[in-house]
């Protein structure tokens, strides 16, 4: 066997992306979500056979033949009663036992510090934050959902989009370029339509609206500015509840991961505004996918 083979596994809210590692060499494969509350447990078997599968066929291999792989599974932790059958699909895609699989808040932290301590946060379709001090400790903070939090997520801030548009619509708002822009995005004609397309849409279709959030703050958009006041102080106690749950000394180096910075510089200085710590947001070494695979490696390295 091989035994510079690593396999990186990358699930968010909306996709999967699979990074193997030959030699040096870089085989790819996008696959849907596995996210156990927007898949089934068959969907999760056919997409990691899927994604194992397309990578080791363009290298050349067979699944056993790799070394390692970390696979960052989105919503893992959360729901007990679908571990074991993640790890059951896991072990069938790579058709071994040498895998460590923990939640997508793992990877975005090693891909965005090189597995160094400080702190991530991701702001994606959903929000979640991990942090691994000097000593080696680790906490995650938020990541409880969108039903019971998310904030500061493509999901929350589509949601929060949503009501503005009703509120817009029947005159309890001011009309601002935010109701025809979400208008525009949405295909509607008339208002009412509303209802029944956001009921159809799924959780990433709701997050997709955020995408919105830059453009709107580009022309002063009222509405947009004071969603971007909240996602950035809810970014901050994020951070801040990590710093006090562990042992940091000194300045704290924070990285983030997730399609909502592409905000860039305005939404990190007030993050960094917000925050009752001395705290530095850097940009991240590397992706979240990258990340899974310095975790295969790391893990394989400390068996």
């Amino acid at each position: 066997m091989a035994k510079k083979i690593f396999l990186g596994v990358d699930g968010g809210g909306t996709k999967t992306a699979f990074l193997l590692d030959l030699d040096g060499q870089r085989f790819e494969s996008k696959q849907k979500t596995i996210h156990p509350k927007q898949v089934s447990k068959e969907e999760f078997f056919e997409t990691m056979k899927a994604g194992v599968g397309e990578v080791c066929k363009e290298a050349g291999i067979s699944p056993s033949d790799i070394a390692y792989t970390f696979v960052a599974a989105p919503g893992y932790g959360q729901y007990p009663d679908t571990e074991a059958y993640i790890h059951e699909g896991i072990k069938e895609a790579v058709q071994s036992d040498r895998f460590r699989v923990d939640n997508d808040c793992v990877n975005g932290w090693a891909g965005s510090l090189n597995a160094n301590p400080g702190i991530n946060l991701v702001l994606g379709t959903g929000q979640i934050g991990y942090g691994v001090d000097q000593e080696g400790k680790s906490m995650r903070s938020g990541g409880w959902g969108p039903l019971l939090g998310d904030e500061g997520s493509g999901y929350y801030i589509g949601l929060k989009f949503l009501n503005i548009f009703t509120k817009m619509s029947d005159g309890r708002y001011e009309k601002t370029d935010l109701y025809q822009m979400i208008k525009d995005r949405m295909r509607i004609n008339d208002d009412m339509e509303v209802i029944d397309k956001a009921e159809k849409m799924r959780r990433d279709e709701i997050a997709d609206l955020s995408k919105l959030l830059g453009e709107a703050i580009d022309k002063d958009e009222k509405y947009s500015k004071e969603i971007l006041d909240d996602i950035a102080t809810e970014g901050a106690l994020v951070i801040d509840s990590i710093i006090a749950g562990l042992n940091f000394s000194g300045e704290v180096e924070v990285s983030y991961s997730g399609g909502i910075f592409n905000l860039g510089k305005i939404l990190i200085e007030k993050i960094e505004e917000k925050s009752a710590n001395q705290i530095k947001i850097k940009d991240p070494y590397t992706n979240p996918s990258e990340g899974s695979l310095i975790l295969a490696k790391k893990f394989y390295n400390e068996q």
